[in-house]
């Protein structure tokens, strides 16, 4: 055992070096008498001190270096035994290639290819719910929407926003689609896991084959879920009619099943095709089951040898050295010698801050539903505006998006605005992204939308100035009575004679009663015409204010959108290149 002791972490061994120093400054401090000669007599030190001046703390001094001693060693890490241990355990995780290729549109898959895909992929993933699951679409290229994670709620939710008319370019390559899984599979730190390709074709089988087969190499397998019939079906387009060919023929999306199964084949996975019961879910999680317990058994066979800390057995040590430590409050007075050289500033602080930034938790309560405490976590403005957007706090989703100088960022600007009622702001937003990128469809629309609600606003400002002059002279007959009645209550007030005194009093008590009836009556159809002007303006306003929010609810929200726009920014970084048919 001696002949292998060592330190697996030698570097601690340097503080070895404190114990002369905290033996030195005692010694010089014994030779002081502790400093009381200066304080009090020679003569009478007998009588006021206990004990022998500078005599005592010694034996405190011992414990506290040999407790040093043994926490240096511990944390040093002496070592002198090995263990085997596996190489890599298997962590069960997949990454799902989704086709959104034209052709998913076919309806040999009722109601069509891509949805049956959709249910496919709910299916596989509520079946998953504490793996590891990514996502990947693919058309003329490969994009990822989520990384390994195991919050298949995510996932769940992005897929409801994507479709076929997404994609930037067309086409069916798997090539592409198994590359990019084995780099979220190798950026996870993954050493084996499971590729499984939805597609319904393939325009790239040699290049897909040898893909797999290098997939299969690096520890990933690649299985295959067909989608669609062999003698498949025509192509609905999105708004109306069916897709053709550069002959003017319809396109019949047929499904070659042998093609797609060599490449199952190629990356040591099982070919299925989908159907509407559970067999191929179930095939498919039998087959990467038995993958993970194939590469596990061979990861038996490759043990490393790792020198086991025994540190962790000093530490018991420390146990009772420190029970004495407390008979005079020793331990006390070190750890107070410790923390007041080092003071720290309070700070909030919260069990998720340890495995999850601040983005991270932030998208946590986005999916949850509480965009309120999303927009407060998240750091990024692009996604504090999204939060505070789906929290209907438009002003803050504007301030956030104004602060972005990119044509999204303005558009999203733009829909803020809209959305709070701010049409003129809007305008100059979307007039702004039209101007740097003309094809914008979205800002397009958006912008005729939002300028017919603005002149509808108008034109209702301008009716209910009219309405309002309107029942401007109806009051000035009321006043000018009002005042009449004043002045007649002042006459009569001012007519009472010297001599008849009492009748006088009388007749002007019966004056003020009826000036202070006259401006009751006034006041009181002053307020019966205010409310009728009200009740003449409310159902205006109501209806002015619901024209208002059904052309806001004319602002398309689409979510997909933002997907679309960086798929074609990703595709465009790229430089590639769409191969093989359109669809």
């Amino acid at each position: 055992m001696l002949n292998n002791l060592h330190f697996l972490h030698p570097e601690w061994l340097w503080l070895l070096l404190m114990l002369p120093l905290v033996l030195g400054m005692k010694w010089l401090q014994a030779r002081q008498q502790g400093g009381w000669e200066r304080l009090v007599d020679k003569q009478l030190m007998p009588f006021v001190l206990s004990g022998t001046p500078g005599s005592w703390g010694w034996l405190p001094l011992a414990w506290l270096s040999l407790a040093l001693l043994v926490a240096i060693v511990a944390m040093a890490g002496p070592a002198w035994e090995k263990r085997e241990v596996p190489v890599f355990r298997d962590q069960q995780a997949l990454v799902v290639a989704m086709d959104f290729s034209a052709s998913m549109y076919a309806d040999d898959e009722k109601p069509n290819r891509i949805t049956l895909a959709r249910f496919k992929l709910l299916d596989i993933l509520n079946a998953r719910q504490d793996a590891q699951n990514g996502l990947v679409v693919f058309a003329g290229d490969a994009f990822v929407v989520s990384p390994l994670t195991d919050d298949v709620a995510t996932i769940q939710e992005q897929v409801k926003n994507l479709a076929p008319d997404i994609m930037p370019a067309p086409g069916s390559l798997l090539t592409p689609a198994i590359e990019r899984s084995v780099e979220l599979l190798q950026q996870a730190g993954m050493k084996t896991g499971s590729i499984l390709l939805m597609t319904d074709g393939v325009a790239d089988t040699e290049a897909a084959v040898t893909a797999a087969d290098k997939a299969l190499g690096m520890g990933y397998n690649v299985s295959v879920l067909s989608l669609g019939k062999a003698d498949g079906a025509a192509i609905p387009r999105p708004r109306g009619g069916f897709l053709l060919d550069n002959a003017g023929k319809t396109v019949i999306a047929t499904v070659n099943l042998d093609d797609l199964a060599r490449i199952a084949k190629a990356g040591g996975g099982i070919f299925t095709q989908a159907a509407l019961g559970d067999a191929d879910v179930n095939a498919l999680s039998q087959q990467w089951q038995a993958f993970g317990q194939q590469q596990l058994n061979k990861s038996q066979d490759r043990q490393t040898d790792a020198w086991v800390n025994e540190g962790y057995w000093l530490v018991l040590l420390l146990l009772p050295l420190a029970a004495l430590t407390f008979r005079r409050g020793w331990l006390g007075m070190v750890l107070v010698c410790i923390l007041l050289p080092q003071p720290q500033t309070a700070t909030a602080f919260s069990w998720d801050d340890l495995w999850l930034t601040p983005d991270q938790q932030a998208q946590e309560a986005l999916d949850s539903g509480q965009p309120a405490r999303a927009s407060e976590l998240f750091q990024s403005p692009e996604w504090k505006g999204a939060s505070a957007y789906k929290n209907k706090d438009y002003q803050t989703a504007a301030q956030q998006y104004a602060a972005q100088q990119s044509v999204t960022g303005q558009y999203n600007y733009g829909n803020a605005q809209a959305k709070a009622g701010k049409f003129k702001e809007a305008i100059i937003a979307y007039k702004q992204v039209l101007a740097a990128e003309p094809e914008h469809d979205d800002a397009r629309h958006n912008l005729k939308t939002v300028e017919e609600a603005l002149q509808q606003q108008q034109q209702q400002e301008e009716q209910n100035q009219k309405n309002s002059q309107q029942n401007q002279p109806q009051q000035q007959p009321q006043d000018q009575g009002a005042e009449g009645q004043d002045s007649q209550a002042q006459q009569s007030n001012n007519s009472p004679d010297e001599k008849q005194q009492t009748q006088a009093q009388s007749a002007a008590k019966q004056a003020e009663q009826e000036a202070e009836q006259a401006k009751q009556a006034q006041a009181k159809q002053g307020e019966q015409a205010s409310e009728q002007a009200n009740e003449t303006n409310d159902p205006q306003q109501r209806e002015q204010e619901q024209a208002t929010e059904q052309w806001l609810r004319r602002i398309p929200d689409d979510p997909s959108g933002l997907w679309r726009r960086k798929f074609q920014y990703q595709y465009q970084q790229r430089g590639a290149q769409a191969r093989g048919d359109e669809w």
